[in-house]
């Protein structure tokens, strides 16, 4: 940890916490983080990254982080399943990954937080009542785009059959997957629910049609 670290307040409450980074293969150790589904939500996460470019904007000095925000973004489902979105954050808070420059520490933290629950406008002007108020506002904007990929890359893994990205057509403001494997039709319909933040935050309509594998 660098000797400038602040207190970070975890979530609102008044509470403070010095971080204390570890490496991405302790957090796994430590907090029995399924590598497996992890694995998959990072490698969709950076397929979407990648294909989406043109629209979200984020340049590719973000590459790494929306890949550890994948990797991670489970961080506390052993510790509160029912709540884990919020158990993640505050783990991040606390064990931020040591292999991201420390300014993006608090944007893996809060993506984990934002990753489970609907998410409306109303919920992202709540977060400015907590800590993630705090943060500059650049920061603020590039974790709303990372949560709104890495909602998505999570939500293709939902089935936990191995569903991958086909093909992508792009229209007017509007990218059409084609999502391919036996759950496809569980994760496509998992991908509309969980993209409800990304269509907040842009006006390209993004949409998911099933391509079962023949038997």
């Amino acid at each position: 940890m660098s000797s400038n670290a602040r207190p970070l307040r975890n979530d609102g409450s008044g509470g403070d916490v010095l971080p204390e980074p570890l490496s991405l293969e302790d957090l796994f150790h430590k907090y029995g983080i399924e590598r497996s589904h992890a694995d998959n939500v990072a490698r969709n996460a950076l397929e979407l990254f990648e294909i989406l470019a043109p629209v979200h904007g984020l340049g590719s000095e973000f590459q790494q982080l929306v890949e550890m925000a994948a990797l991670v973004h489970d961080a506390g489902v052993a510790t509160d399943f029912e709540n884990h979105h919020r158990a993640g954050r505050d783990i991040l808070l606390r064990h931020p990954p040591s292999e991201l420059p420390e300014r993006l520490w608090p944007v893996v933290a809060w993506t984990a937080f934002l990753h489970k629950k609907k998410v409306g406008m109303k919920k992202i002007e709540g977060l400015k009542g907590k800590a993630f108020g705090n943060m500059p506002e650049a920061l603020q904007d590039v974790t709303l785009k990372v949560a709104a990929l890495i909602r998505l890359a999570d939500a293709l893994d939902y089935s936990r059959m191995e569903s991958r990205l086909g093909k992508v057509t792009f229209e007017a403001r509007k990218v059409r997957f084609e999502i391919i494997g036996q759950g496809a039709e569980v994760d496509a319909e998992r991908m509309y629910k969980k993209g409800d933040l990304w269509h907040l935050l842009y006006d390209t309509e993004l949409e998911f049609k099933p391509q079962l594998l023949k038997s």
